[in-house]
């Protein structure tokens, strides 16, 4: 078996167009010319074995993640708020902490996952989040939630990364949202899980705790199991999974030498791929995209039983079990969404449907005063909850590279998008409840500028391409080290 490629050579120090001194590779093209019909069957083959181990426990781990620190919705509604005698919008501000830590911890996990290896990353906040969640079943006051939710926040903070780093170094880009559509799918899931198991802890008042409190040490405790698992079943890349036969790695390997256009494991950290990021104004656009798109996210996820209690027409307990329908239906909606997205190979008409959904919504709860009308818009604005900032996160993987700069970019992201979790609390405000209008306007707005920034992602890709097809009609060679920049690197929509 010969693999026909040209290896990157290195030359001599040069200062680079960013102003840095390193040693350059030259990347020529790569190819991989013995590539066969059996190698084609080998490679599927061990994709599936990578996604049953592999993807199936990311998404284990994830809905075990998103639900010990969004369950202080469901823990509000059991007494929570009177047990810790929180007063004015401390219950807010509580909220709001967690996703203040991602601020700076999200970006720098972003940066490590390859160096610190994905196995490491997943299984120590695995364990770490774990039991910080048990912890907060016995904390007694204001400031002792601030502290087990800080902590929360910057265990939970790798998580996300180090999925979708793991995704862009494993799948070519018309795969990735398909096995994200199952690791959010179970995050989806994760909201009607969460109120049913809500529901039934809070039932339980034994030992001296109260409902809220069997709710965090049960899930703490599911949470604790899941370390063993994610050390034994996540390689630090796929070509390592224990189930792979010898035959499907090799083809594997072979895979992952063809894929090195978009990403390159021999990839080295250098400061001028991270300012390539900085520097390129798309990331920005995308930045504030996901910020009004994950202002829906954590607004409903998080104030959900709230705002269905405040319909009126339900106890606060029974509300948590209403809002398991509405989960249901985001999880439908973005697992279609991202089946379609991945099998046509675009992103931007889906997220647009998703922000068109989330705005009327969020329309209907801010405008009507019938209980029906506002319950059917938790249904509406639920169907594209997911799918926007899902697929927008996994659209800026598509389009940037190389790895470092791709890191970077989806850190960023990470980094503005839940400054969203870090206000949210602060303007979904105790005095606003039930209806919380001041909330439902501001998402309103959010929505669109996430609408308007997304266009303009969207055409400038479009605009892109069609100068990198003219370069490539013109004799444009295919040089891998470009990364994004390189002609044959077509963008997706």
């Amino acid at each position: 078996m010969s693999l026909s490629q040209h290896i990157p050579t290195e030359s001599s120090e040069k200062v680079d167009e960013y102003g840095t001194h390193e040693k350059q590779l030259t990347h020529e093209v790569l190819e991989v010319d013995d590539w066969t019909a059996e190698d084609e069957v080998l490679a599927k083959r061990g994709l599936r074995r990578v996604d049953l181990s592999v993807i199936v426990t990311f998404a284990i781990v994830y809905m075990m993640s998103f639900l010990d620190r969004s369950n202080i919705g469901n823990a509000n509604l059991t007494g929570f708020s009177t047990d810790l005698g929180l007063v004015g919008n401390q219950y807010g501000a509580a909220v709001s902490v967690v996703y203040s830590t991602y601020v700076f911890f999200e970006p720098t996990a972003s940066v490590l996952v390859k160096i610190v290896t994905p196995k490491v990353m997943i299984t120590f906040c695995t364990l770490a989040w774990a039991v910080i969640t048990i912890g907060s079943a016995f904390i007694k006051n204001y400031d002792q939630l601030l502290a087990v939710r800080i902590l929360l926040g910057i265990f939970e903070a790798g998580m996300i990364p180090t999925i979708n780093l793991f995704l862009s170094m494993t799948y070519n880009r018309d795969e990735y949202v398909t096995r994200q559509i199952f690791i959010y799918f179970a995050n989806c899931m994760s909201g009607a899980f969460g109120g049913l198991l809500a529901y039934g802890l809070s039932q339980i008042h034994a030992s001296g705790l109260h409902g809220w409190q069997w709710m965090y040490l049960v899930e703490g405790l599911i949470s604790i199991c899941l370390v063993p698992l994610a050390w034994f079943m996540i390689p630090n890349e796929a070509t390592q999974c224990r189930f792979l036969k010898p035959a499907e790695r090799a083809a594997m390997e072979k895979r992952r030498i063809r894929n090195r256009r978009i990403y390159d494991e021999r990839d080295k950290f250098t400061w001028g791929a991270l300012l390539a990021a900085v520097k390129d104004f798309r990331v920005y656009f995308m930045c504030i995209s996901q910020f009004g798109m994950l202002c829906t996210v954590y607004s409903l996820t998080t104030f959900m039983p709230s705002i269905v209690a405040g319909l009126g027409f339900t106890t606060r307990v029974q509300a948590q079990l209403l809002t398991v329908p509405v989960y249901v239906i985001a999880a439908v909606g973005f697992a279609i969404a991202g089946f379609f997205s991945d099998r046509y190979k675009i992103r931007s008409p889906f997220i647009l449907a998703s922000n068109i959904c989330n705005l009327i919504g969020f329309i209907m709860l801010a405008a009507s005063d019938r209980v029906g009308v506002r319950y059917a818009g938790c249904f509406i604005g639920c169907i594209g909850l997911y799918a926007g900032g899902t697929l927008n996160n996994m659209w800026c993987a598509d389009n940037f590279g190389p790895h470092y700069k791709r890191a970077l970019s989806m850190g960023m992201m990470q980094f503005i998008g839940n400054t969203a979790g870090a206000i949210i609390g602060f303007i979904f405000t105790t005095h606003t409840a039930p209806r919380y209008l001041k909330g439902l306007h501001f998402d309103v707005g959010m929505t669109c500028v996430s609408f308007l920034c997304t266009c303009t992602n969207a055409l400038y890709a479009r605009h892109m391409n069609k100068k990198k097809r003219e370069m490539i009609a013109a004799g444009a060679p295919d040089d891998p080290s470009l990364g994004d920049k390189n002609p044959h690197y077509l963008w997706f929509m």
